[in-house]
């Protein structure tokens, strides 16, 4: 009998999520004790509020979430802390390695995901066993059929520049690609379960540029996307570091705090959280999944680019599982394109109550993560041996807060409105991940947009940047 719980929206503290006293303005009237507000609590907006901190600027955070961290999420798994969001970093991670080394934050290996003894695929005609030499070698090559023009188009990832090249392959689905290639059955089984992976959603629905730049800032290298994807994750989890920037930003924290209404004028902004209070500061940072632009009111509004991406959402969509099944299998990984719900299936860990998997799946409306049966199920299908003891889901696309997972464009977002989605309006910044350069969909992509939406607010301020 499997015992299990699943979480399927926020605002629930977990063990190690930050618990913080929230001091409220009166209902209805406007506090003017800040020079920035900074909508969202995650990676984004607490590097922003620590570098304003470093120019002298009082900051306040607006945290929907019962908790601070957005869509990394440090919580209670089988009785010990883990993480369910983001989590994963590298040093070809430039900003997120500059803070781990900075707070000396150590590092775990994900034994499965990475480096595992054993892999399989599951194919139309059944599960395949491979030596994780041989599942490489194809990942490897079928990768570089799908990403051919990475050096060409993004000789420096962190600068992308659009051109014709871009808009031309921008119309184009990573499904697109993977149709146009001629591959052997196992091969486009593993190639595909690969790619749906990191786009967490159909290959049809994910832009192929965005595909060929990940490929791009791994310094279009294979075994190192992959150590860059599964392989480090911090010791204590993300909390840890979240920790961290939050004592360093010593800003004011409101939780439990969504803001319906932002409006700017020139020479100010407010914020207006669903329960009526009122917030005004001299400028605004906006560090929220772009899946949540469209549920504030602006006014005035904002570049209909914004909304329309947001409207039609970016194609990240799905959920973590977590499974702790009897005895010891190895380091073990498993791959299944959809429709199969879990697409990836790996070893996170083993102690005295058996091993830790984690699947990762898109968001299935058949397959229900609630059901004990149905998930033990399809652990099985991927690997046969397994006996699960107890399940956790978390399903990002139901957290009304992020309304999906990381973030991947869909065809012709990037070049059609990433441009916009990163521009200032007004007196309003934006940041968030989901508008990086570099690493977008990453922590590394979230403190990138960090440093940069404080970098552009001091000169909304007037402030100068150089000791």
């Amino acid at each position: 009998m499997v015992s299990r719980r699943t979480v399927l929206a926020a605002g629930t503290l977990g063990a190690g999520a930050i618990a913080l006293s929230a001091r409220a303005a009166p209902r209805g009237a406007p506090s003017h004790e800040h020079d920035v507000i900074i909508v969202g609590g995650g990676f984004a907006g607490l590097t922003a509020a620590r570098e304003l901190k470093r120019l002298g600027q009082r900051c306040l955070i607006l945290e929907a979430r019962s908790r601070l961290g957005g869509r990394t999420f440090s919580t209670s798994v089988f009785g010990q802390s883990e993480d369910v969001g983001g989590q994963w970093v590298h040093w070809v991670q430039p900003h997120i390695w500059s803070e781990v080394t900075r707070y000396g934050i150590s590092l775990v290996e994900t034994p499965g995901a990475a480096t595992p003894e054993k892999v399989a695929v599951l194919t139309d005609s059944g599960l395949v066993t491979q030596d994780p030499a041989e599942n490489f070698a194809i990942l490897q090559r079928a990768m570089r059929d799908v990403c051919a023009e990475s050096r060409d188009l993004f000789p420096q990832p962190f600068a992308p520049k659009l051109d014709d090249r871009f808009t031309r392959l921008d119309h184009l689905s990573v499904q697109d690609r993977l149709n146009s290639l001629q591959l052997d059955p196992l091969t486009r089984a593993a190639i595909t379960a690969y790619v749906t992976t990191n786009v967490n959603a159909a290959p049809r629905d994910a832009g192929l540029l965005d595909q060929i730049h990940w490929y791009a800032r791994a310094g279009h290298d294979m075994e190192r996307l992959l150590q860059a994807c599964a392989q480090f994750k911090m010791r204590d989890g993300t909390v840890r570091l979240i920790n961290c920037l939050r004592d360093d930003a010593g800003c004011d924290v409101e939780l439990s705090c969504p803001v319906h209404r932002i409006e700017g004028s020139t020479s100010n902004v407010v914020a207006i959280s669903e329960d009526g209070r009122k917030f005004s500061a001299k400028t605004m940072i906006v560090a929220l999944p772009m899946n949540c632009w469209a549920d504030i009111q602006w006014n005035p509004g904002i570049r209909p680019e914004k909304l329309a991406a947001s409207r039609r959402r970016h194609a990240g969509s799905g959920f973590e599982l977590h499974v702790l099944v009897e005895g010891n299998p190895g380091s073990y990984m498993a791959m299944a394109p959809l429709p199969n719900p879990i697409n990836l299936l790996y070893t996170d860990k083993r102690d005295s109550r058996g091993t830790v998997m984690v699947g990762l799946g898109t968001s299935a409306v058949d397959f229900d993560l609630t059901d004990d049966e149905a998930i033990a199920r399809e652990v099985r299908r991927l690997m046969p041996s397994a006996k699960v003891k107890a399940a956790f889901a978390y399903d990002w696309n139901a957290d009304p807060y992020s309304k999906g997972t990381w973030c991947n464009y869909r065809p012709g977002m990037w070049t059609a409105d990433g441009a916009a989605m990163r521009a200032q309006e007004g007196r309003i910044v934006f940041a968030g991940s989901d508008t990086a350069d570099g690493w977008r969909g990453f922590i590394d992509g979230a403190v990138e947009t960090g440093l940069r939406a404080a970098r552009e607010t001091a000169t909304l301020l007037g402030l100068r940047l150089s000791a």
